[in-house]
């Protein structure tokens, strides 16, 4: 099999195990459900609780589950590439510090109620992102350089900015509201309705497309500002496009899910591996394969650890760690070249 023919089977083989991790997860759980009671009636109802069970609980979780680990690797995918960075995550413009800042100030106080579906806590942490972006690109915009480092720079500064802003709240708060902060910055998936994960689909989907539609300008980024300009492309509008909408998606994930680790991290580095650098079998790839490793991660993390459920994120920090120590050894040059 040549190196093109390999590259399509990994695509493939992701797709697979991205459907087989998407309808298997939602049955499994410390309380056993029946497939047959499940497929009785698609509305669930009083009498038929595993119906309830898979239908209002587990099918919406694993696929904001999913949604979450597909926009995390797709982002991580768009910094590495645009910052040339292979350390570059979809926090590195500061939305993990903003989303943070959001939240912990809607719990400081005690902002409860939810609107159109979503938490204050939810958009609270939206427009914390939102400001982070905006601080990061008036900082750009008053350097008057987009300019990968300007943007990488500004996001480090803002995000320590926003850090120190968190530890003042958690400071000030009070036993019962600590809990609730470090609770949601530990990164976890809670019980959602389905029309909140449909909504969230539709802009995540927006965006996937349009970084897929720049495949081609981002394998240039990639190779260095100078030879995307040579091939005619325009570096500071490319930066500016793919680095704003993946942290659009990044932020609207971590909204309802708060910062989980290591996913936008090591799944692009995994791929990188195997099909190698090319965007546009890169990001199908990754945004499948983060999609499926996080619906695993916590599967685990619910059904495994009872009767207590550890967060999401504290697991995939656990496996992050070895697996991004078993690349630096798998390919000792990766990281510096």
């Amino acid at each position: 099999m040549n190196r093109s023919n390999q590259k399509i089977a990994v695509l493939w083989l992701s797709l697979l195990f991205f459907l087989v991790v998407l309808f298997g997860c939602p049955f499994v759980g410390p309380t056993i459900i029946s497939y047959g009671k499940v497929f009785q009636s698609f509305t669930p109802s009083p009498e038929n609780q595993d119906a309830q069970i898979f239908f209002e609980v587990r099918l919406p979780r694993n696929l904001l589950a999913a949604l979450a680990g597909a926009a995390m690797a797709c982002a991580g995918i768009v910094f590495q590439a645009v910052l040339r960075n292979p350390l570059a995550c979809p926090f590195t413009l500061g939305v993990a510090g903003g989303s943070s800042f959001g939240a912990v100030i809607a719990i400081l106080l005690g902002l409860t109620t939810t609107i159109g579906g979503f938490s204050f806590i939810t958009l609270f942490s939206f427009l914390g992102a939102l400001l982070s972006l905006f601080l990061v690109y008036s900082l750009a915009n008053l350097i008057r350089s987009y300019s990968a480092i300007t943007l990488l720079l500004a996001g480090v500064a803002i995000n320590y900015f926003f850090n120190a802003l968190v530890l003042l709240a958690y400071y000030i708060a009070d036993f019962t509201q600590a809990y609730a902060m470090i609770h949601w910055m530990i990164g976890s998936l809670d019980v959602v309705e389905i029309a909140t994960v449909g909504k969230l689909g539709l802009g995540i989907g927006l965006g996937f497309l349009i970084l897929l539609a720049l495949a081609r300008e981002l394998n240039l980024l990639s190779a260095g500002e100078e030879l995307a300009k040579v091939k005619g492309v325009s570096t500071s509008r490319m930066i500016l496009v793919s680095v704003l909408v993946a942290s659009l998606m990044t932020s609207a994930v971590v909204a309802l899910t708060g910062p989980i680790a290591f996913v936008g991290l090591i799944i692009p580095h995994i791929y990188r591996l195997w099909i190698g650098n090319d965007h546009r079998l890169l990001l199908p790839c990754s945004i499948l394969g983060g999609a499926a490793f996080l619906m695993l991660c916590d599967t685990v993390a619910r059904s495994f650890f009872g009767p207590t459920e550890v967060p999401v994120g504290v697991l995939t920090a656990l496996l992050g760690v070895p697996v991004l120590l078993w690349l630096l050894f798998r390919r000792r040059t990766y990281l510096t070249s």
